[in-house]
């Protein structure tokens, strides 16, 4: 064991030698500096994921039942409008700290702030946990084959079970 501790260190004492790991180490951490200034071509860094407007997340919605209630009536554009409660819900991490005082009156105090992290453009955003998906306020379905009991009852149904929803919240309406 003496024997390899005192090759290694005469190997490192070559003062040339030293010099060439040193500038070979300095090399590799500015490339690897450098590599972040630059993507490859064609490829466009990513923007940040996000679970998406509730806009584009009720049009979606409205261009499936749309799809749904074709398949049942056999009607080429049904329109259908769903309205949200909010936009969805996010929660983020949080790094907090609490004290607390004892003696006449004991009291605790608590700090917290969410966990930011810095994406490739350098911008901060918060660290997200989980993201809820907007909830449906309600939906009005317009066919012109609802004026018969049996279609419009199955319409309703469709609509509950696709959006788990209650039929108060579902109006289907007869429209030409």
């Amino acid at each position: 064991m003496e024997q390899a501790k005192q090759t290694f260190l005469a190997f490192f004492r070559r003062e040339k030698l030293l010099k060439w790991v040193v500038a070979l180490g300095l090399c590799g951490m500015a490339l690897i500096y450098l590599s972040s200034f630059w993507t490859p071509e064609g490829e466009e860094p990513a923007p940040p994921t996000d679970a998406g407007s509730s806009a584009e997340y009720s049009q979606s919605l409205e261009q499936e039942l749309s799809r749904i209630i074709s398949a049942i009536t056999g009607e080429k554009s049904p329109a259908v409008l769903v309205t949200l409660e909010d936009s969805g819900r996010s929660l983020y991490a949080e790094d907090g700290r609490s004290t607390t005082q004892q003696g006449e009156a004991s009291s605790e105090e608590r700090e917290s702030t969410h966990v930011l992290f810095e994406d490739s453009q350098g911008n901060q955003q918060p660290l997200t946990i989980t993201r809820t998906q907007p909830q449906v306020q309600g939906v009005v379905v317009v066919s012109a084959f609802a004026e018969d009991p049996a279609t419009r009852e199955k319409l309703v149904t469709a609509v509950c079970t696709a959006l788990d929803l209650s039929s108060a919240k579902v109006c289907v309406v007869s429209g030409g």
